[in-house]
């Protein structure tokens, strides 16, 4: 039977080494954190704040929400310490409801990810006007999709959920609301994407 020289052993043993560490490993999930610096929303009170109170036809409009999202720039050009990409998402639907479905955001930057939300009604503290009590959902369209939510619920800092501050404005203009005023969480708003 044929020796074998140690000089032949060391090559067998490195290849064994290094088929076992090429090896495929296991994915690890995805998760992304999505902050939203600016967040605001216009929509009609009640009443029109003139006596009488009703609104007039001619005077009414829709609720609203613009917002900026910051994700990561996973373009092939950015570095590790390139600035997120800020995207801003709009949307309008009639006063007193949520919009449906998805809508998309855009951003100036030709890298831009695709980035969708989406508006849910948040009921998990009882029944209020939806634009004030709902939950944010964000979509990030990479491979895979990651997505995230975030209940958001206003005037009320006692609820870890309360990044709104809305308030009544001069007559016929309705009820404006931003994030980080006082009436608000002192939280950042931000969600994680998975």
């Amino acid at each position: 039977m044929p020796s074998i020289t140690p000089t032949l052993l060391l090559p067998i043993l490195t290849l064994f080494t290094l088929s076992a560490n090429a090896r495929p490993t296991t994915a690890t999930a995805t998760v992304e954190t999505w902050s939203i610096p600016r967040l605001t929303m216009h929509m009609m009170t009640p009443t029109t704040g003139l006596p009488g109170g009703a609104w007039p036809p001619s005077l009414r409009f829709n609720s609203t929400i613009d917002f900026d999202i910051l994700v990561p720039d996973h373009s092939a050009a950015a570095s590790e310490t390139a600035a997120p990409l800020k995207m801003n998402c709009i949307a309008s639907w009639e006063n007193g409801t949520l919009p449906e479905g998805r809508m998309g955001c855009t951003s100036s930057s030709t890298n831009a990810s695709e980035v969708e939300f989406g508006m849910e009604l948040y009921t998990a503290l009882g029944e209020r006007r939806p634009e004030l009590s709902f939950v944010l959902s964000v979509w990030k369209g990479e491979t895979p999709t990651l997505t995230g939510s975030v209940p958001i619920t206003a005037n009320d800092p006692s609820e870890p959920s309360s990044y709104l501050t809305c308030l009544g404005g001069a007559p016929l203009d309705g009820l404006r609301c931003n994030i980080g005023s006082y009436l608000s969480v002192r939280k950042e708003l931000v969600i994680q994407g998975s």
